[in-house]
């Protein structure tokens, strides 16, 4: 070889050596930019159930309330009517057997 291309193969061995270098940090960069983009994806849709889930738990919540006011309109009714009763029952003559 010639003294001109000794450093010429060197240069393109180093010139390789960095494009390699190169095409590695670049597929290793779309790797991360495609993770990235899952993830966002991923937390765009966690977001959405959580708005889904927590709009679900509030028509719960109401539903809940309503069952339980309705309970305790039921439960004074009973009281009430058990108290008629009771009172009706006070009032009346008792039979005796003979």
């Amino acid at each position: 070889m010639s003294d001109v291309s000794l450093p010429l193969a060197s240069a393109l061995q180093r010139l390789g050596s960095a494009i390699e270098l190169l095409d590695a940090t670049a597929a290793r960069r779309l790797q991360a930019d495609r993770a990235e983009s899952g993830r966002a994806t991923e937390l765009e849709l966690m977001r959405g159930d959580r708005a889904k889930l927590a709009e679900l738990l509030d028509q719960a919540l109401a539903r809940g309330r309503a069952l339980e006011a309705a309970h305790n309109t039921i439960s004074a009714r009973i009281d009430h009517a058990i108290d008629l009763v009771r009172g009706a029952l006070e009032d009346a003559p008792t039979e005796r057997k003979a």
